[in-house]
């Protein structure tokens, strides 16, 4: 039977703890370039975490060149991809083999494809996942819904839910006309799925 719903998850937040890690490489690369990183900044990026890299450096240095945030991203890249050892799956993260055993599944993340990649391989997901949309797939990311709107689309349904962890993700997610679950609500998944008649493993 096919099933016009799709189960869409956020990554950073929720399915991963990345934020100290993000915030670290943030603040490291910001004293790469030359930048005079304080608390403040770190605050600032803190609090936009589920937003595309670029458009929150826009939004905190609305001045800085493009080759700058260019170095920028590349540096902290680094940073991120030596220490993904770090990085830890959250309690949502044990859902995804029920979940994808029954109905569509798609990443909504706003990270780059390289990191989401690897953080795939690395935790052995890949297969839990239909679609992947990434910050690299989309021209305008969350809280706009043209991620969620591609993910269905490549879905080939027109109704479904995001979870996640952050107000953009919520916006996102009303933008699109679907339903949300915060993250630290995911198991109200389980109750939705048996709602619309589909058996749980």
């Amino acid at each position: 039977m096919r099933v016009n719903f799709a189960v869409l998850w956020d990554l950073d937040g929720t399915l991963i703890d990345t934020a100290d890690l993000h915030v670290y490489a943030f603040i490291e690369a910001l004293k790469k370039i030359g930048y005079n990183a304080n608390e403040e900044h770190a605050k600032a990026f803190r609090q936009r975490l589920g937003k595309r890299f670029v458009d929150i450096i826009k939004e905190i240095f609305p001045n800085m060149s493009d080759g700058e945030i260019e170095e920028l991203k590349r540096i902290r890249r680094e940073i991120v991809f030596s220490r993904v050892d770090l990085i830890k799956p959250l309690p949502p993260s044990r859902l995804l083999p029920i979940v994808s055993s029954v109905c569509p599944t798609g990443l909504i993340t706003s990270s780059n494809r390289q990191f989401t990649e690897t953080i795939l391989d690395h935790f052995k997901w890949r297969s839990y996942f239909n679609v992947v949309i990434t910050g690299d797939d989309v021209k305008h990311g969350k809280p706009n819904p043209e991620p969620v709107l591609l993910a269905l689309k490549k879905l080939g349904v027109s109704h479904g839910v995001l979870i996640g962890d952050t107000e953009y993700d919520r916006l996102c997610a009303a933008n699109a006309g679907i339903m949300f679950i915060p993250a630290d609500k995911a198991d109200d998944i389980l109750k939705i799925l048996s709602s619309l008649g589909l058996r749980l493993p």
